[in-house]
């Protein structure tokens, strides 16, 4: 397929208008003929245009069929909505934290007001929520409310879904509500590309599915998480690699049938098995996190459950 009628494609799945992709190095006219294969772009001009649509080049390759590493820099802000992790594995100090997400917010706010564009938008909104998580760090209270349409109407309204995408849905999805996380993972599982499911951002997929079905777990959703269980179903049998994410499947089966089931010795057995199988293969990091679990499902451990994304 030619690289212009791909480029077509998605954009029109990310439903991007020309005139938004356009910029100071990209004209309407020239984005235009290159998409009707009437004229080429330099290499330069290419790769800043995938920065444009937030495709990666390895996700574009992969679409074209062709294999090449996958480049830095696509993922706007949200690679810096994360607290820094220093060698000792201790989070960095939290003042300086604090310092840096109030900068991140100032730079993503300019960068809205220069150029009001979805994505521009899409930032400083990480960097509202980002810095209303290192005050909470620091017990400062922010009862500021931040308006998340925006990134529900982006995700909902997706044809395609890249690595950029997956990561803005992955910072987000603990912030948004159950009823709107319930639609985005359909969303998500159905509009990812066939053959993108062995890239490594791919596998950032089954993580988001799985806090989802905790965090519906907790909520006492239970039939949302009996629909998520179904969709990480869905993406492990299609997945090459699918080992890992079958034992996981296998706790959190185990999980819904304890609360939902008539008979929790067999939901019990089933966490056993994967908390066993995680031990067998020295996997000891998910081992102790399933044990852990499980103690706090069965009441065995009363510390309330958080849900948070492994990555």
């Amino acid at each position: 397929m030619p690289y212009g009628t791909l480029i077509r494609q998605i954009r029109q799945a990310k439903h991007i208008r020309l005139a938004d992709l356009a910029d100071d190095q990209l004209s309407e006219a020239l984005l235009s003929r290159f998409e009707r294969g009437q004229t080429d772009i330099t290499l330069t001009k290419f790769l800043h245009l995938l920065h444009r649509l937030h495709v990666t080049p390895e996700e574009f390759v992969l679409l074209a069929d062709q294999p090449r590493r996958i480049g830095p820099d696509f993922f706007g802000h949200f690679s810096d909505f994360y607290f820094r992790i220093d060698a000792s594995g201790h989070m960095e100090n939290k003042e300086k934290a604090l310092v840096r997400a109030q900068n991140l917010v100032t730079v993503t706010a300019q960068d809205y007001r220069t150029a009001p564009t979805r994505w521009h938008l899409l930032n400083w909104r990480g960097a509202q929520i980002h810095l209303q998580r290192a005050k909470h760090n620091l017990d400062m209270p922010d009862t500021a409310e931040i308006d998340l349409t925006p990134v529900q109407e982006y995700l909902l309204n997706l044809d395609m879904w890249t690595a950029v995408d997956m990561q803005v849905y992955a910072f987000f999805l603990s912030e948004l509500a159950d009823d709107a996380n319930h639609l985005i993972l359909q969303a998500a599982a159905k509009h990812i590309p066939e053959r993108m499911l062995d890239s490594s951002w791919q596998r950032i997929l089954f993580p988001a599915g799985e806090s989802q079905f905790m965090a519906f777990m907790v909520h006492g959703k239970t039939a949302y998480a009996r629909d998520t269980l179904a969709i990480l179903e869905q993406i492990t049998a299609r997945s090459p690699n699918a080992m890992d994410g079958q034992v996981h499947l296998i706790f959190l089966t185990g999980w819904l049938a304890f609360v939902t089931g008539s008979d929790q010795t067999a939901g019990r057995q089933k966490m056993d098995q994967a908390i066993s199988i995680f031990t067998i293969l020295d996997h000891r990091l998910e081992a102790s996190r399933y044990r852990q679990l499980k103690a706090q499902i069965t009441g065995a451990d009363p510390t309330p459950i958080l849900p948070d994304i492994w990555l």
